[in-house]
């Protein structure tokens, strides 16, 4: 089963520390509209409803990096039952696209709109996705080879996107669909 304290490393990595960023005024904003910034990935509106009023720059500066990892297990890796996802890796880009996207849950819109699935579309991953999850190749998630072109032999090696990933993964378990 996958594990919060494996996925850790690859959130601070790509996370950072803090950042103020106008490109970002979603994140960045208090519920005051004052750009206060994000910390360790942890957003102002996040970090709002932790601590219960809206953070100043000062907070967000001064955010705990033990603080960011209890938020980042209970608002993200648990909220996506992360624990109960069998490979770490599918486990680790689920949690990381909710930590990017605003807690959306991708993986349930595509397996509804493309492929018919009794979902309900919404920011929880419910047992039965974790069991199509689970029930998937989840090597095609990370890496897919690409056909030669016909004037070079060489087999490139690509990261498809996220609804590309997830599309072959649905398509590989058709039948769980069919009810």
């Amino acid at each position: 089963m996958a594990n919060f304290n494996l996925f850790l490393p690859e959130l601070l990595k790509a996370e950072g520390g803090y950042q103020n960023k106008l490109s970002d005024r979603k994140g960045n904003t208090n519920s005051l509209g004052q750009m206060v910034g994000t910390k360790y990935g942890i957003s102002a509106p996040v970090y709002e409803a932790f601590i219960k009023r809206p953070p100043t720059v000062a907070d967000m500066k001064n955010l705990p990096l033990s603080t960011a990892v209890l938020i980042a297990k209970k608002y993200y890796w648990d909220a996506c039952n992360a624990d109960e996802i069998e490979n770490q890796s599918v486990a680790n880009l689920i949690v990381d696209h909710y930590f990017n996207s605003g807690k959306r849950m991708f993986v349930k819109q595509v397996l509804k709109d493309r492929f018919g699935a009794k979902i309900k579309v919404d920011s929880k991953i419910s047992r039965d996705t974790i069991a199509l999850i689970n029930a998937s190749n989840p090597e095609f998630l990370h890496f897919e080879k690409k056909k030669p072109k016909p004037n070079n032999n060489a087999t490139t090696i690509v990261k498809p996107s996220y609804s590309h990933a997830w599309d072959w993964l649905v398509f590989t378990n058709k039948k769980a669909f069919q009810r």
